[in-house]
């Protein structure tokens, strides 16, 4: 199967280059944290020679430039309107925020927007019914899932 896949690696580069800056490192302290060479840094920075995707995905990965999952459990239970469903994360973080949904359909709606599969949402759905709490454990959310349905934990301070 071919894919007609395009990056913007002038911006890509850029960006790398300027958060680098911005944090104070040195490109041999970058190149250090990402376990690569300087001269690969430096092929990197300088759009010069060939560096390896797995390189590149180091650095990025340094950089905060690459969407990680947050893993966690998500914790359902009903309320006196609904049920409300938090996400704990599994390694520092706090849970957040409740979200509130008024039936069965919708909490099973938004599970399957995360990706729980069918028998999960199932034996977690029961679970909720017969003693009014469930967890769901083993969950990666992408940053932007978490931004999309717990945003308040996301929003500026400034």
């Amino acid at each position: 199967m071919e894919r007609n896949i395009r990056l913007n690696w002038e911006e890509i580069v850029r960006e790398a280059r300027q958060r680098r800056r911005e944090r104070g490192l040195t490109q041999q302290h970058l190149a250090a944290l990402a376990n690569v060479g300087r001269s690969t840094l430096l092929r990197f920075e300088n759009k010069k020679g060939d560096v390896t995707l797995s390189s590149v995905l180091r650095i990025l990965g340094v950089l905060d430039m690459l969407d990680r999952k947050q893993e966690g459990s998500l914790l359902l239970r009903r309320s006196e309107n609904g049920f409300v469903v938090m996400f704990a994360p599994a390694f520092g973080g706090r849970t957040m925020e409740p979200k509130r949904f008024a039936d069965w359909k919708s909490l099973d709606v938004f599970l399957g927007a995360l990706d729980i599969p069918p028998e999960t949402r199932r034996y977690a759905l029961a679970n909720l019914e017969t003693s009014g709490s469930a967890t769901i454990p083993r969950v990666a959310l992408s940053h932007a899932e978490l931004q999309e349905h717990w945003p308040v934990p996301f929003q500026s301070t400034s």
